[in-house]
């Protein structure tokens, strides 16, 4: 189960970089279906992950790497559309390196408050961002009167949702910005650790990447300290 848990996790990572490629192929329904697939894999592999009881190391790391390589690419892609989600863009892979910074230096990096807000921000963003590229397409096929009469007020509106969702994403990634950046300065300043960047022993990997045990006692440790010499 675990091999199935982390095919999972890898397969998403593939899926979005297979994304761009499909975006100008397929057809909306089509589309929205492969990135519901995409998200799906999100859903079960941490489902299934926690039911059978085979979290691993490994699996939080590709995990991690997943979810963060659909946000971007999802805006990179986004940006060929609208040059608005640029500003977005460059704040979130900000934030990728100061979590792989904090990471590589010892901090344990961790989703916070902040950041979760700033997901629902994003999330909105690339909703109205998605809604800007295929109004036409969607209008024609929603039959329902109220819900096409709520989508058409969005299509009217179109220029001035992105521009508020962007604006208050932008706003909201500059403070996970701050926020990760104190935390993980506050987190090394505390833990004074050194170390020396070579890595384990193959064998002390395979047990600290794949043991489910070992990923549950350590988990509050950060992936420097556990996969390098310290």
């Amino acid at each position: 189960m675990k091999k199935i848990v982390n095919m999972l996790t890898i397969a998403r990572i593939i899926a979005t970089f297979i994304l761009p490629f499909l975006w100008r192929v397929l057809n909306p329904a089509m589309l929205l279906v492969f990135v519901s697939l995409i998200l799906l894999t999100d859903f079960f592999d941490g489902l299934l992950a926690r039911t059978f009881h085979v979290q691993s190391v490994f699996g939080t790391i590709m995990d991690a790497v997943a979810d963060k390589c659909f946000g971007i690419m999802i805006i990179l892609i986004l940006c060929t559309y609208n040059s608005m989600f640029i500003l977005a863009l460059i704040l979130e892979l900000g934030i990728a390196l100061i979590n792989i910074l904090g990471s590589v230096f010892g901090a344990v990096t961790k989703s916070s408050f902040l950041g979760k807000v700033k997901m629902w921000f994003l999330g909105i963003a690339i909703f109205f961002g998605i809604l800007n590229i295929y109004s036409s397409e969607i209008l024609n096929i929603v039959t329902i009167k109220p819900l096409y009469d709520l989508f058409n007020i969005l299509v009217v509106n179109i220029d001035s949702l992105i521009f508020s969702s962007v604006f208050l994403t932008a706003g909201s990634e500059f403070m996970v910005a701050i926020d990760y950046s104190r935390h993980i300065m506050k987190d090394l300043n505390k833990k004074n650790i050194k170390i020396k960047y070579k890595l384990k022993s193959h064998d002390e990997l395979m047990h600290i990447l794949f043991d489910t045990e070992y990923a549950l006692k350590h988990k509050d440790e950060s992936f420097a300290k556990q996969l390098f010499e310290n």
